[in-house]
């Protein structure tokens, strides 16, 4: 069966690999999750999520309430809850989070919505995977702030905005 190759305007989500779960907006879980995979969550979670060697991205449509562990965790949608990450967490233009992060990185965009402390830790003593694969959802707004940014000003915290929910 031929692989999907990425095309110029492809959304990340529609060139996730095979080996990514998706969870999706119809769907209503309360509970507890781990594992070792990465995932899309698109609907509602209510609970705890421990993904700690993976990465998590919550869509638009994704409304979480819970406190989560992850590698990396890309927020598009809405959480409620504590985050911890090993490596980044990205907050996009149209994502929700009100509670504390704390990870290494952290990247808010202007427009987020934000309510909560920040805590920035040195990364995890895990073994992390590839630079390729920490790139498994680059989103586009990401990209343009990266570029736009002079290098010499990626540590600047008067580069984040934040914003009350």
């Amino acid at each position: 069966m031929p692989t999907h190759q990425a095309k110029e305007n492809d959304t990340p989500e529609e060139v996730i690999p095979r080996n990514v779960a998706r969870f999706g907006p119809s769907l209503f879980l309360k509970g507890e999750l781990s594992g070792s995979e990465d995932i899309v969550i698109e609907g509602h979670f209510e609970g705890k999520i421990d993904l700690r060697n993976s990465n998590i991205l919550v869509g638009e449509t994704g409304k979480i309430k819970a406190d989560i562990r992850a590698n990396n965790i890309t927020v598009k949608g809405s959480v409620e809850g504590n985050i911890q990450a090993a490596n980044k967490v990205f907050i996009s233009t149209k994502g929700q989070l009100k509670g504390n992060i704390n990870a290494p990185t952290i990247s808010i965009m202007d427009g987020a919505r934000f309510r909560g402390s920040v805590k920035m830790t040195e990364g995890a003593s895990q073994i992390l995977p590839s630079e390729k694969e920490l790139e498994l959802f680059p989103s586009q707004e990401d990209t343009e702030a990266e570029q736009r940014e002079p290098e010499g000003n990626k540590e600047d915290e008067d580069s984040l905005k934040f914003h009350d929910v």
